[in-house]
C-alpha cells in the first residue's frame, strides 16, 4: 500500500535528474533529440510562470517552427 501513495505523490510532483546525466543525455546522439525537447518544455513553462498566464498556441508554433526549421500549414 505504500507503493501506490508513493506513486501518486510522484504524478503531480517534478521529476529531477542530476547534471552528470543530463550532460550524458544531451551529449548522447540517442537522445540529444529529447533532451532539447525538454529544454524547450521547461523555457515555456517558465515563461508562462513569469507571465501568470497560457502562452498562446500560436507562439508555440513559431516557436517549434524555428527550432525544427519548418513551416506548419495553418
Amino acid at each position: 500500500m505504500a507503493q501506490s501513495k508513493t506513486r501518486a505523490k510522484g504524478k503531480n510532483s517534478p521529476t529531477g535528474i542530476s547534471r552528470e546525466v543530463w550532460e550524458w543525455a544531451k551529449a548522447n546522439p540517442r537522445y540529444g533529440s529529447l533532451m532539447e525537447e525538454l529544454e524547450d518544455l521547461e523555457d515555456l513553462r517558465r515563461e508562462k510562470t513569469k507571465k501568470g498566464k497560457s502562452t498562446p498556441f500560436a507562439e508555440v508554433l513559431k516557436e517549434y517552427e524555428v527550432a525544427h526549421r519548418i513551416h506548419l500549414i495553418r
